[in-house]
């Protein structure tokens, strides 16, 4: 595991459509390598690992995490806020945050909110300011983008923490891809590709789709379980436990003969693997599969704790599974793979 990646990757702050940050980090590493990159209109990077003949494999993982945007600045000096995606109600209250101005400035402030019931509403971000123009001074004007603030750390029993972790754990597997299998002959041209606005209605997944065309695609993201230690036979998404595979969410129905596909990959492998089901929500694959005339497209990842706030705890041991699963599927995949998944004859 390069710990020091990952940590880049997760304290990077990136909101729908202001990626710059993560997509720095991916430009680096393909340029490294000498890889050809192009972009979508959105900003979504498309890194071609290798040239093939042979069936277009997408990978993909989205780069932007939950957040908000600075909407307006009161004359007494607070910065109100609207969320990018969906925060949860408890993450919206008394929480560390930083504002990121147009300039580039880390503003560090604290956000709470109005609580209704079960919501939590008029979001603001306080950094110590007594007047809009104190504000102004700071640097910070509306659309500026607004991250939590929460530092990377490891954790016993090679388990880390840290914020945006969906989907920058996906991030990570791409670079963790491009690094293993830039050199290795395959039989699949494999585009990895990090997406723009995935949080926000699964925006980079359509547009990438289109752009890359591809014959298959494996999507990368993660998921927590509501109760978090909760051990029973219901969480498929138990830290520890090895990478999820995505049977079913509100937005894509992988194909039997794909999931049996990852599945034999995987016992073939000894690689542990939870099969989850999402009753709310999804994921790019929603978007990817309907691209064009129908992609088969499959979702795995490694699974957390906590999502969608200001941190989420994970097992480095599930990431690097994860990665050793893709390599598997990866150098498994030509033009019989694809055709028998698009075979519906039988």
């Amino acid at each position: 595991m390069d710990i020091a990646l990952l940590k880049a990757l997760s304290e990077a702050d990136a909101i729908a459509a202001a990626e710059q940050e993560v997509r720095a980090i991916l430009l680096q590493e393909a340029d490294a390598l000498q890889k050809t990159v192009q972009f979508d209109g959105l900003g979504s990077v498309l890194i071609r690992l290798n040239e093939s003949t042979g069936p277009k494999v997408m990978v993909c993982a989205h780069m932007d995490e939950v957040g908000f945007v600075v909407r307006s600045i009161s004359r007494e000096g607070a910065i109100d806020v609207l969320p990018i995606g969906n925060v949860r109600m408890a993450a919206r209250e008394l929480q560390p945050v930083r504002v990121t101005t147009r300039a580039g400035n880390k503003i560090r402030g604290l956000l709470d909110g109005e609580r209704q019931g079960g919501e939590v509403g008029k979001l603001r971000v306080d950094i110590g300011a007594r007047s809009d123009g104190e504000v102004a001074l700071a640097g910070i004007a509306p659309g500026d983008r607004v991250t939590f603030d929460t530092p990377f750390t490891s954790l016993p029993h090679r388990r880390v923490m840290g914020k945006a972790f969906d989907d920058r754990l996906g991030c990570y597997l791409l670079v963790s891809l491009l690094r293993s299998l830039a050199h290795t002959p395959l039989d699949a041209e494999i585009w990895l590709v990090a997406t723009s606005s995935e949080e926000v209605g699964l925006r980079g997944g359509q547009t990438a789709a289109r752009a890359v065309q591809p014959d298959l695609s494996i999507v990368l993201d993660t998921a927590c379980w509501a109760k978090n230690f909760d051990y029973g036979h219901d969480n498929h998404r138990q830290i520890g436990c090895g990478p999820m595979l995505v049977m079913y969410d509100k937005t894509l129905v992988a194909p039997p003969r794909l999931t049996s596909w990852v599945e034999e990959t995987a016992a073939a492998n000894a690689i542990p693997l939870q099969r989850d089901m999402f009753s709310n929500g999804g994921t790019d694959g929603g978007a990817i599969h309907l691209s064009g005339t129908g992609i088969p497209t499959v979702v795995l990842g490694p699974p957390t704790r906590y999502g969608h706030c200001a941190a989420s705890i994970a097992d480095t041991q599930d990431i690097a599974q994860t990665h050793q699963l893709l390599v598997a599927l990866l150098k498994n995949t030509h033009a019989n793979t694809v055709a028998h998944l698009t075979d519906f004859r039988c």
